[in-house]
């Protein structure tokens, strides 16, 4: 399986919940890292504490959506360009994201997760 393969079975496992996939997809020494100006940002390591953040994503958003559209290899690295929408009660927003995931061995090390921060703290 390529690490484009690998980066689309990934979302997909993703979108329909399948934390058990995901998480076999993640390196013991698996880095996740996203922005900290939102509830459950920051920097997560290992894979249980990663889908325990995912899996917590539903206590701060009642929509969590990640669409994505294009994804570009880049060797160890994964390009994943898509949209993003989140949502709480005081509404939704959608933004576009760019995520950088890097492979060793068919598996997750790293991903960086980039989306319009200011805009999702603006309906928490």
């Amino acid at each position: 399986m390529s690490n484009v393969d690998a980066a689309q079975e990934s979302y997909a496992a993703f979108g329909r919940g399948d934390m058990e996939t995901l998480k076999g997809m993640l390196s013991d020494d698996s880095v996740w890292v996203s922005s900290d100006e939102v509830p459950g940002g920051g920097v997560t390591s290992g894979p249980d504490d990663i889908i325990g953040a995912f899996e917590d994503l539903p206590n701060t958003w009642s929509t969590f959506e990640v669409s994505p559209e294009e994804f570009i290899d880049g060797g160890e690295w994964t390009i994943v360009r898509g949209t993003q929408t989140v949502g709480t009660a005081k509404g939704s927003v959608t933004a576009p994201f760019c995520h950088l995931m890097k492979f060793r061995d068919g598996k997750i090390v790293r991903g960086e997760f980039f989306s319009d921060s200011a805009k999702a703290k603006e309906i928490l």
